[in-house]
């Protein structure tokens, strides 16, 4: 239906016909038509009418064999009725018409004829322009269409653009390279495709085209893709100005669900369902969109942790408006799927799962189907059914060509990776950990290089102003002074062009050592920041050798391989968040706490009966300090969830970091049954005891242990001395973060 609706507007000729006929044709309209075609008896406007009777049936929304036997009737019959009039311009496009019904019916070699046939008598008569419209349509053709037998080599998109160019036709030459950046965005070829849509944008700000929007979608949806939110929100964004600047708001809905869907993917629900809510309110009068707006909807709700309103929500839509479609059959099906499976309805949720797969594979697009066996795989996976979710991931992997979503890739690798590690396939599971690592590094590389590379040309331009600002002071100066200058002798000019020479010499010079400096440090960082990443990347991998020998192990054995595994994600996160920060000698450890303590809590279960409340002060500290103080907090936490409430038991744990003057406080307490045997006394010490005491005199620190109403351990330490300069105490900017679960 898409591809009909971009022919059919590419093809809306004045066929002599008001303006008003032609905005408001319709199912009755063309009913209207067909009875007064029988009163008509002027040949000309009879031509006519069959013509746009003809155009009608062709583009009418809907793959109905009859429309197009109907649009056959009346083309056919126009042309008969064309020869033996005055020949006319609208005779050669009942040619194009009749070449289009042949495309549709699929009869690809006689369709090929028919345009090349339409285009040489274009040619033939000096029309270049209708000849390039003919070739941009083929193209067009092309794109969408999954089979183009007979059709290839036609090379439609060099010919229409190499016309357009010689009819110095600029706004065509711009469009025709847009859809080839389509074009490319559809085989996955991303820079390719914004390659040719930032030479399109050129062209239109050269001539002074408003309508940019259609161009800014395209450049979102390739940063989307490529997982560059912020470039998509910018492009989004720019898209949205230049709708309402040119009041072209039919589609807004499809601009809204694109800046929704960036937001989403950032984790922002708030303006997520914000422009989720504008799309559903201007696509008010499009019944299609109803059920994937308001699931998407829905899904942000299951992300915010709102699963049972969720599902009522779904449910309240289904029983206001049942969905006919296979389309919103499929929307609903998947929404249910993932309501129910986030609320452990196992048994629901793989009934819907499975409804999806077969819905996506009757008559909807490769990409449902995709998704279908990627989503139904993944819920597998999250159950240990690591058979049927290799099945249906290795279905979800088969078909992805084309769709070059990264992240998606990414994420389908990694899940592979888990079932041949479960199953027993090492090989293959190695294989899929390195295309995982490889995808990894790639948007990490990739993302820095281009952050790199926009900051030396702003560098450059700042140092291109700053020349031409001072050489406009100059010229001022020189002009303000000219009846000083006649006066004065050639010794003093002579002069004063060697002082005017040593000072450029001496600007050079210290401009090429400020910019050696420059380079040094930024490459010193660089390097710094990259060594933190393959740190952080073969803790990780460490970590998922452990995870699959986990599967394999029982009782003490499968503890102390979780034991291990929670201690060396304590130090993994001090690495990836010193490469993510600009600042990469620090540790916001604010941040860092509560997203460890978030881990920890999600590795447990996350216990129900367990609260955990925590007021981190937002304080920053060195390498040296972090990892140690992060590996206490690890057995600490650690402890309190497997010992301090057994039988279920209802209690709370408390973080708090806090500096006073030099000295900074950890203390992490419970309301638990407290530590059986103190610390303190001259009985044997546990493992996590020992460790805690060892790492608290690795940052000359005190550690005490109270085991009055539970456990409190408190742990004093003074900031080392050489990151002294750099902590952040409580007069950061940044608010007193206050974190509970």
């Amino acid at each position: 239906m898409m591809i009909k609706k971009s022919i059919a507007l590419i093809l809306l000729f004045t066929i002599c016909l008001n303006a008003k006929a032609q905005n408001t044709f319709s199912a009755d309209s063309a009913h209207q038509m067909l009875l007064n075609l029988k009163k008509v008896n002027n040949e000309n406007v009879r031509f006519k009418m069959l013509v746009r009777l003809g155009h009608y049936y062709l583009y009418k929304p809907g793959e109905i064999k009859s429309d197009l036997d109907s649009a056959d009737f009346f083309l056919d019959q126009a042309k008969e009725l064309g020869a033996k009039i005055k020949p006319s311009k609208i005779q050669n496009r009942v040619l194009l018409f009749q070449a289009e019904v042949l495309f549709e019916r699929g009869d690809m070699p006689k369709a090929r004829m028919a345009y090349l046939d339409v285009i040489d008598k274009y040619m033939r008569a000096g029309e270049k322009e209708a000849a390039a419209q003919v070739w941009f349509i083929i193209a067009i053709r092309l794109m969408y269409s999954s089979d183009s037998t007979g059709m290839q080599g036609l090379h439609s998109f060099e010919n229409a653009l190499s016309l357009y160019r010689a009819l110095h036709n600029k706004e065509k030459e711009a469009e025709v390279i847009k859809t080839m950046g389509d074009r490319f965005l559809r085989q996955g070829k991303l820079d390719e495709a914004e390659n040719e849509l930032l030479k399109a944008l050129s062209i239109y700000k050269s001539i002074g085209y408003k309508k940019l929007h259609y161009t800014y979608d395209l450049l979102a949806a390739i940063n989307n893709m490529r997982g560059d939110f912020n470039k998509s929100i910018y492009y989004s964004l720019e898209m949205l100005k230049s709708m309402q600047a040119t009041g072209d708001t039919l589609r807004a809905y499809y601009w809204y669900m694109r800046l929704a869907s960036v937001y989403n993917n950032i984790n922002d629900y708030e303006k997520s369902k914000y422009w989720y809510n504008r799309a559903l309110i201007n696509g008010a009068k499009t019944p299609e969109l109803f059920f994937p707006i308001n699931t998407s909807i829905i899904s942000v709700m299951i992300k915010e942790g709102k699963k049972k309103e969720a599902l009522e929500f779904l449910l309240r839509l289904i029983k206001k408006r049942p969905p006919v479609s296979d389309a919103d059959k499929l929307a609903i099906a998947g929404s249910l799927a993932i309501c129910f499976d986030s609320l452990g309805k196992d048994e629901f949720a793989e009934k819907y799962y499975q409804q999806a797969v077969i819905i996506a594979k009757g008559t909807l697009s490769k990409y449902n189907e995709l998704m279908a066996d990627k989503q139904i795989g993944d819920f597998y996976i999250s159950r240990g059914r690591y058979g049927p979710a290799g099945i249906y991931l290795h279905k979800a992997l088969a078909i992805r060509q084309g769709f070059p979503e990264v992240e998606l890739l990414r994420n389908t690798y990694l899940e592979l990776f888990k079932t041949d590690s479960a199953t027993g396939n090492y090989f293959s599971a190695i294989k899929n950990q390195q295309r995982y690592q490889s995808l990894t590094d790639s948007i990490f590389t990739v993302a820095k290089a281009k952050q790199i590379t926009q900051l030396q040309l702003q560098f450059e331009k700042d140092q291109e102003v700053q020349q031409l600002e001072d050489k406009g002071k100059l010229q001022q100066a020189e002009l303000q002074h000219a009846g000083t200058v006649k006066n004065v002798t050639i010794g003093g000019i002579v002069l004063l062009l060697v002082i005017a020479g040593l000072l450029y010499r001496q600007n050079r010079l210290r401009k090429k050592s400020n910019d050696l400096l420059e380079h040094l440090l930024s490459e010193k960082e660089w390097l710094l920041k990259e060594v933190h990443h393959r740190v952080k990347n073969n803790l990780h991998t460490v970590i998922c050798l452990l995870e699959s020998q986990a599967a394999y192990l029982e009782n003490d054995a499968l503890k102390a391989i979780e034991i291990s595994k929670h201690r060396i994600y304590a130090m993994s996160l001090i690495h990836q968040k010193l490469y993510q920060s600009e600042d990469i000698k620090m540790i916001d450890m604010d941040l860092y706490i509560t997203e460890f303590v978030q881990y920890l809590a999600d590795s447990f279960g996350p216990p129900a009966n367990i609260r955990i409340r925590s007021v981190i002060e937002p304080l920053k500290l060195g390498v040296s300090q972090a990892i140690p103080l992060g590996l206490i907090l690890n057995e600490a936490v650690t402890n309190s969830f497997k010992y301090a409430f057994p039988e279920k038991k209802a209690g709370q744990i408390f973080i708090s970091l806090k500096q006073t003057g030099s000295l900074m406080e950890l203390v992490i307490a419970d309301d638990g049954i407290g530590i059986q045997h103190h610390p303190d006394e001259n009985e044997p010490h546990t493992l996590g005891i020992g460790l805690m005491k060892g790492l608290t005199g690795d940052i000359k620190g005190n550690i005490t242990f109270d085991n009055g109403i539970g456990t409190t351990i408190t742990v004093i330490f003074a900031v080392d001395s050489l990151d002294n300069n750099e902590i952040t105490g409580i007069n950061s900017k940044r608010p007193l973060p206050a974190y509970e679960n």
